[in-house]
């Protein structure tokens, strides 16, 4: 099995890796290249449309867990990676 190669996306502004969305938790998942961050803005406009009704979605930059950003009533709100 090889090794995804990270593709730059424009609207996300980031090295892609992958991406995923569980439609039962309303859950989406964005994998980025190791040290890439995504706008935030682009990331939530893509998984809703996937899914108009998206509740939280998960950033992970290589191995790392970066940012998340999750629905609160009708705001968005970012949460950094806790980080030891």
């Amino acid at each position: 099995m090889t090794t995804p190669k990270p593709v730059y996306h424009s609207e996300l502004q980031c090295s892609v890796l992958g991406i995923s969305y569980d439609f039962s938790t309303r859950q989406g998942v964005l994998s980025m290249a190791e040290t890439n961050a995504c706008d935030m803005t682009g990331c939530i406009a893509f998984f809703k449309r996937i899914d108009p009704k998206v509740e939280s979605i998960r950033t992970v930059a290589g191995d790392t867990e970066d940012t998340s950003y999750r629905l609160i009533g009708k705001e968005w709100q970012a949460r950094p990676p806790s980080r030891p």
